[in-house]
């Protein structure tokens, strides 16, 4: 079943929260995971905040298939109503987040444990994260599997996603070259508005969020094997039809 009519079911909104993510201007709050936000910049791009893109990064990329994917980093926002997040439950987040950028880069990138030449570094994260404890609502259905390309992988679903509502996230991602450390790239997308009730975010933004972020990930690398003119727009050739969820 594609992703829209699981959705429909569960979480009716999922597709204008996602849309809303372009409406942002400005520039991103800083978390403190890049060391530099200024060269980002808004996007209209359905499920893309903001973005920077470094000239002719393609072409330092065009041979390289190799791919380091370190654990991602969880940033909890001070404010958030509930913080009651057990270290358990944040790896487990964490390993889903990695799941998915390993899922859409696995079949045609070797993925490494250390940087080195002609190799890319992918950064993820989530920050800004804001919860809030359902208490005695009950659960309305529950967190699928997630299928990215036809490969299942389980997403993350245990008590704690049960429980705790995510009403604001962002997801941010930097791309570096394993040699020089360089910066080709760095995205964010923002999920939510925990100040407005049908504005919440959920676990299955982020679960859409992180899929379409790797897919667009893997076009664009796959984009540096051709010539420019050759090239298509992976901000627009992905979108959420190319991301199903099993029922």
């Amino acid at each position: 079943m594609r992703i829209n009519t699981i959705l429909a079911r569960s979480m009716p909104v999922l597709v204008a929260q996602l849309c809303m993510m372009a409406t942002s201007s400005g520039q991103p709050v800083d978390s403190g995971f890049f060391d530099d936000y200024s060269r980002l910049e808004p996007t209209d791009a359905v499920g893309l905040s903001y973005m920077y893109a470094r000239p002719g990064w393609e072409e330092i990329v065009r041979e390289t298939r190799t791919v380091v994917l370190p654990q991602p980093e969880i940033f909890l926002a001070p404010d958030s109503k509930y913080k009651g997040m057990k270290p358990d439950d944040m790896k487990a987040l964490a390993d889903s987040l990695r799941s998915g950028m390993f899922v859409a880069l696995a079949d045609g990138f070797q993925i490494a444990d250390n940087p080195g030449p002609d190799t890319l570094v992918l950064r993820v994260a989530l920050t800004n994260m804001h919860l809030k404890k359902k208490g005695r609502i009950p659960l309305i259905g529950y967190l699928p599997p997630a299928y990215i390309a036809g490969t299942a992988k389980r997403m993350w679903l245990n008590d704690f996603a049960k429980n705790v509502l995510l009403t604001e996230a962002v997801v941010e991602m930097e791309i570096l070259h394993g040699e020089s450390g360089e910066i080709l790239g760095q995205l964010v997308a923002e999920l939510g508005d925990r100040e407005v009730a049908k504005g919440f975010a959920s676990w299955e933004d982020l679960q859409a969020a992180t899929m379409v972020a790797g897919l667009r990930l893997r076009c664009r690398l796959d984009n540096a094997k051709f010539e420019p003119e050759m090239r298509v727009n992976c901000l627009e050739a992905i979108t959420l039809d190319d991301v199903a969820l099993d029922d």
